[in-house]
């Protein structure tokens, strides 16, 4: 196997780099802001620290890697896809996300306060202690997906399949839920953190 290529504070900024393919490379504190990475493809890749302010990933693909505490500043990910890929602690402001595919993806600790989020497929990705803040994810799939420890404050999960979701039990108070899918044991806990008695017939 070959030997994972290091990249260490290198600037990219306003690159022109479509259509690559990225393989076992670790980028560290990086400035991709404002580059094109268009249908950029990636596997097996680790960006630390690394800054996507204003970059441009529309219809890239990623398998396996993992954006370690990176910033995501009108970053451009719309028609773009990860599975089993990391944002381990990163942050998303003021991007354009939709429509985007996720499998099986790992959002502990990242920011996504705000973003929207309407529609998309969550089934089986993790948002421990994930700030969703304000996040609009109504019709949002989040079937299995944990989100212990999750901040979600006036967060909007109307219409949202919240069936095996692993959950707090202040999201049932802290969120709208209007509509929204779930398990005959998530309704006991949904009426049980809002002062309801369920008893037996």
């Amino acid at each position: 196997m070959d030997p994972v290529e290091e990249v260490v504070g290198e600037d990219y900024g306003d690159a022109r780099l479509p259509a690559q393919n990225w393989q076992r490379r670790h980028y560290t504190k990086c400035n991709f802001r404002d580059a094109d990475l268009s249908e950029l493809r990636t596997e097996s890749v680790i960006f630390t620290d690394c800054d996507f302010t204003g970059a441009d990933l529309a219809e890239s693909r990623h398998v396996g890697t993992a954006f370690r505490s990176c910033s995501f500043t009108r970053t451009t990910l719309w028609h773009s896809e990860f599975r089993n890929c990391s944002f381990l602690g990163s942050e998303f402001d003021n991007c354009r996300l939709r429509p985007m595919v996720f499998d099986e993806c790992d959002f502990t600790l990242a920011s996504l306060g705000g973003a929207d989020l309407r529609g998309l497929d969550f089934t089986d990705c993790r948002f421990r202690e994930a700030n969703l803040v304000r996040t609009d994810l109504r019709r949002a799939v989040l079937r299995s997906a944990d989100l212990f420890g999750a901040r979600t404050g006036g967060a909007k999960f109307d219409g949202a399949d919240l069936r095996g979701a692993h959950v707090d039990a202040n999201l049932w108070t802290a969120v709208s839920l209007d509509k929204a899918q779930i398990e005959l044991t998530q309704a006991i806990a949904y009426a049980t953190a809002n002062g309801l008695v369920v008893e037996p017939t």
